[in-house]
């Protein structure tokens, strides 16, 4: 294994999605990474991956949240927007599913069939296409409207790569299909949070911690409708406590939130089920 020095590992910024679906329960796309790779090897995530410098450039429609906690090192709204195109980029990457509009300042474009979007997909993965010219030339735009920012997560100091992620929630488009893409991404489930968490108990799923926080988020709802009316209930963050002891990942209202300490996980959640 190669040596690193952990204060030099640069943080990039990266997106995720948590797609969702009612089927007919609540279920979220589950993902396995290629045992080889650096980063999560092995491990069931939701897809997504590191903002590239052409996500910059990438125009969207739809809202931008500008207002995130913790250390922002840069301001333009551009930048803001990079995190949506690449958290959208990456679900059709990794798991084929197009959060796309038609571009309102062009010409309709013909409708885009399954078959002709998954030869784009793979085109894509294959580096013989680039995203903006993907969205150019079938005039479309991504749907920044489509996705929704619940979370950000900062790796901490000593991984081999450390990511500044924001996580956004998305249903899964009723006229589209999820796979994962063979590569990278070996494998991929639709499954309940608390199957989820039960196969996690049980070991047969490795879950990196700011994902199983997530999950268990999930956990207190019952539908893809319960969650969006949540999200657009809840304005603020609350910033994530670890319990010293057990290393648990806690929000407010948490048992031993108080007690808690902020210098093992940096991170800030709002997907949280609003109490009434």
């Amino acid at each position: 294994m190669t040596e690193f020095d952990p204060a030099t590992v640069p943080i990039r910024a990266a997106a995720t999605v948590l797609l969702i679906a009612d089927r007919p329960e609540l279920k979220i796309l589950m993902m396995r990474r290629h045992a080889n790779t650096l980063f999560a090897g092995g491990m069931w995530v939701f897809p997504g991956g590191a903002v590239d410098p052409e996500d910059v450039e990438i125009a969207v429609t739809g809202p931008v949240e500008l207002d995130y906690p913790g250390p922002i090192t840069v301001t333009a709204a551009e930048h803001h927007r990079s995190y949506y195109v690449a958290a959208i980029r990456e679900c059709f990457e990794e798991a084929g599913i197009l959060l796309t509009h038609a571009d309102p300042d062009r010409p309709t474009p013909p409708v885009l069939l399954l078959e002709r979007q998954a030869e784009l997909r793979a085109q894509l993965n294959a580096g013989a296409i680039g995203f903006k010219q993907l969205l150019t030339d079938h005039h479309l735009i991504p749907a920044a409207g489509l996705i929704k920012p619940v979370a950000r997560w900062i790796t901490p100091l000593g991984s081999p790569k450390r990511f500044d992620a924001r996580f956004f929630l998305a249903k899964h488009p009723l006229n589209q299909d999820s796979s994962h893409d063979e590569g990278e991404l070996v494998d991929s489930e639709w499954l309940s949070p608390s199957e989820i968490l039960r196969r996690f108990e049980a070991g047969d799923m490795a879950i990196m911690t700011p994902t199983l926080r997530m999950i268990q988020n999930l956990q207190a709802f019952e539908s893809t409708a319960a969650v969006m009316s949540a999200i657009h209930q809840t304005v603020d963050y609350h910033q994530v406590l670890v319990d010293p002891e057990t290393k648990a990942l806690l929000l407010p209202g948490d048992e031993g939130y108080g007690d808690a300490v902020d210098h093992i996980e940096t991170g800030w959640v709002r997907l949280r089920q609003v109490e009434r």
